[in-house]
């Protein structure tokens, strides 16, 4: 049977997990193997990685061997932005699925739940996991967003089956907006495997809980899903142009991460109001100084991956227009973000922050 392109996809074969974050049930062993293995050989061909996978999954968990394709094994955690295919379809770990196993392997189960929803927030469609999927839509924005409006009743099953995940654009969504009733959106055939494989995982991990045949957002989390989403609209989560992610992703955060100008401000009188990559970078006068712009080393975007503040002098750099630019722009950023590491070498090593940190965060920043 064709895959219905218009519709929301499950990656894989099954959960990605299937019990609490901590637990040695089936999948759970499953995906933290896989992630292990990645880690161990980091930009694996994915040739490579399905010639060894079934071997290394028998000998690193209880998996009983099957007719599973082998890149079931790696698409979930594709799909949740784990790990990162490149275009030369090799496999490595994300700089969140790093964090994400690291602190698994420090049984903190909590932060990595944590870990868990921030992705969600940033799956999209389309996705390197679903393929030919024809949609440009962030499916969980959608998702909490519903959640957190309807939280006293809950979204049904039938819902997610019939309805939630054949939204494809904004117009889909309008009658709701108008009406607050998700019962007036248009039915479709039920599809199961997004909710069997996705939702019910998200049960499993207790970021939703399920009462009867109806889902809510698990009690501890919807303080924090609030601050994420209630100044988000509806049409904040479509897209009409896959090259607008970055921007897009950068207005997210402006609306949910509120930054002091008097920052910037400060920023730019310690570093003289020169361009602090190259001082020989001259602008123009503006109020009597030379003109440079203030930019967040470590991108506001990632706030909700960090305790502390990144609206913080010491996360501003002064850089001239062309600089700033090149740094949100270039096709290959690693020379500008080398002399940017460098110059704050010292703040960035204090939070953990890694040179190779800042190239996986630069791979969406404009």
């Amino acid at each position: 049977m064709a895959t219905n392109n218009m519709r929301w996809q499950a990656p894989g074969n099954g959960k990605i997990f299937d019990d609490e974050l901590g637990s040695d049930s089936y999948m759970n062993q499953r995906t933290i193997c896989v992630l292990r293995y990645i880690k161990g050989n980091p930009k694996i061909s994915q040739i490579k990685f399905e010639q060894n996978i079934k071997d290394y999954l028998a000998s690193c968990s209880n998996y009983d061997r099957n007719e599973s394709l082998p890149s079931h094994f790696f698409r979930p955690l594709l799909f949740m932005g784990f790990i990162y295919q490149n275009d030369d379809s090799s496999l490595e770990l994300t700089l969140e699925g790093e964090k994400f196993f690291d602190a698994y392997q420090n049984n903190k189960f909590d932060l990595c739940r944590t870990f868990i929803l921030n992705q969600l927030d940033n799956i999209k469609y389309p996705n390197k996991a679903t393929k030919n999927v024809n949609l440009q839509l962030f499916p969980f924005r959608i998702l909490f967003k519903l959640l957190l409006e309807q939280n006293r009743n809950g979204i049904s099953r039938d819902f997610i089956k019939k309805q939630l995940v054949y939204i494809k654009n904004i117009d889909d969504l309008n009658t709701y907006i108008k009406t607050k009733s998700i019962d007036s959106l248009q039915e479709h055939e039920p599809y199961d495997k997004f909710y069997t494989w996705v939702i019910n995982s998200l049960v499993d991990i207790k970021i939703l809980k399920k009462i009867s045949d109806r889902y809510y957002i698990h009690d501890d989390l919807i303080e924090y899903i609030n601050k994420l989403y209630h100044n988000l609209e509806y049409k904040d989560f479509f897209f009409k142009d896959d090259t607008l992610l970055c921007t897009i992703d950068n207005k997210t955060a402006k609306q949910r991460y509120k930054r002091d100008a008097k920052l910037i401000n400060e920023a730019k009188n310690r570093d003289k109001f020169i361009c602090k990559v190259d001082t020989n970078h001259k602008t123009f006068n503006s109020k009597g100084k030379n003109y440079v712009e203030g930019h967040h080393i470590i991108p506001m975007f990632q706030q909700k991956n960090y305790s502390f503040k990144l609206d913080d002098v010491n996360n501003i750099i002064s850089l001239c227009p062309n600089c700033h630019r090149e740094i949100h722009l270039s096709d290959d950023k690693k020379n500008i973000i080398d002399r940017v590491f460098n110059i704050h070498e010292k703040y960035l090593m204090s939070k953990k922050v890694s040179k190779e940190d800042l190239y996986k965060m630069y791979m969406c920043v404009v």
